[in-house]
């Protein structure tokens, strides 16, 4: 009998380890992958619904907390250009841009020229009314982009993507040099995957195709030709390890805390990479 066993994305090892079911692991790469990914519709039910039923709001109506957190990106963001740059100079394109909030944040932060690229009708048309920023309303694979960015943001893009290692590197190509790829994608080295296993598998959505270690970020970045690399832990949750309720949570949260940062170990994370 043939040996089925599907070969890694990144680097075509025949040898990935099966975590269940269609899940498979490379260890050389540090990333996880899923044969059985199918690619999903964002409709305005997306925004509305599905969003409501996660978080308990819409998309739409979760504005002010997206706002913040993209602002504090935006600091991060710009503290890696060179010093002296005027942001009224800075081009930012965000992929997988929704509703535009973020696009929003960074030109009242003072980005000369912003633009969003997203499939989704509904959100992209938000965008534009709502705030009068140009959308490309295309898959990102199949944009030919008319020019080269400061900036180029993908929060919880890639890991959705067919070919995640072809997205980065077309944003590489994208970038001036000195241009920062920021984005955030779910984490393998975080208490999820590594301590509650058999959760991570039962939830783990069918439209992700790649997850990613902190490691295997920077192993990938690397080899496409970002020179900077700086990851953070980007949802540091001590519940997921000690019950809330007991008496070593407060002073276990405080360390933990400490150490996830130091080592980027988190469910998610933000990845800030400079050409």
């Amino acid at each position: 009998m043939a040996d089925s066993t599907p070969h890694c994305p990144v680097c075509s090892s025949p040898s990935p380890r099966r975590i269940r079911d269609n899940l498979y692991l490379c260890n050389p790469c540090g990333i996880t992958f899923n044969t059985a990914y199918a690619v999903k519709s964002y409709s305005d039910t997306y925004f509305l619904d599905e969003y409501r039923n996660q978080y308990g709001k819409t998309y739409i109506e979760d504005y002010d907390t997206i706002y913040s957190l993209s602002s504090g990106r935006l600091k991060t963001i710009f503290s890696y250009l060179p010093k002296k740059t005027a942001r009224s100079d800075l081009s930012i394109l965000d992929v997988g841009s929704a509703a535009g909030f973020f696009l929003s944040c960074a030109r009242d932060m003072g980005a000369g020229s912003v633009t969003g690229i997203e499939i989704s009708d509904y959100a992209s048309a938000y965008c534009i009314e709502h705030f009068n920023i140009p959308v490309m309303r295309s898959p990102f694979a199949q944009v030919t982009l008319p020019t080269s960015y400061s900036i180029i943001t993908a929060w919880y893009f890639i890991e959705h993507t067919d070919d995640p290692v072809s997205v980065m590197k077309k944003i590489h190509r994208s970038l001036y040099p000195g241009g920062v790829f920021a984005f955030s994608v779910p984490s393998i080295f975080g208490p999820l995957f590594v301590f509650d296993r058999d959760s991570w598998v039962r939830t783990h959505p069918t439209d992700h195709y790649m997850d990613f270690s902190p490691r295997g970020i920077r192993k990938i970045l690397t080899g496409i030709g970002f020179r900077k690399i700086h990851v953070r832990a980007a949802g540091i949750r001590p519940e997921r390890i000690v019950d809330p309720n007991s008496v070593f949570f407060r002073p276990f949260a405080l360390l933990y805390g400490s150490v996830s940062r130091l080592i980027s170990f988190s469910d998610t994370m933000e990845v800030y990479a400079v050409k």
